[in-house]
């Protein structure tokens, strides 16, 4: 589902991308190219609650950027090195070797194509750029018993 939001003239494509939050949306900026995805897809440790409506989100994403000029993909915030594949710890407060927010269309691929390969394992699943972290069970987290 698409909506828009009007901020006086300036106008937000809004469009829903559950799987870390069932309320979780993203919204893209047809002036800058810029589609600011919060905590669904950043440079970090993906945590996801519902495989399905994730890997759904993951699709309309690309379908999304697949249509329209998708100059940068936005997360909230970083959480990886700039070494391939290895993240920060939790609750890090400086972080002087991260890489820059700005994801891309490529890379939302690269996310897709790592849900294949994770099927619905839970755990923490590095991969370059960022890490899928999918919980076990409801309330359980989805990093537990890994560094």
């Amino acid at each position: 589902m698409l909506a828009q939001v009007d901020l006086g003239g300036w106008v937000l494509e809004c469009l829903a991308t559950p799987g870390h939050h069932e309320g979780a949306v993203t919204f893209y900026d047809q002036h800058s190219g810029f589609q600011l995805t919060g905590d669904t897809v950043y440079p970090g440790r993906l945590y996801v609650r519902d495989w399905s409506a994730f890997t759904r989100s993951i699709d309309r994403l690309i379908a999304f950027c697949d249509a329209r000029e998708v100059t940068h993909v936005l997360g909230c915030h970083i959480e990886m090195t700039t070494e391939p594949g290895i993240d920060y710890p939790v609750r890090t407060t400086y972080q002087p070797d991260e890489p820059p927010l700005e994801m891309t269309v490529r890379q939302l691929r690269d996310i897709r194509a790592a849900i294949d390969r994770i099927g619905e394992r839970p755990g923490r699943h590095p991969f370059a750029a960022f890490a899928i972290c999918p919980f076990a069970n409801e309330g359980e987290s989805p990093t537990a018993g890994q560094p």
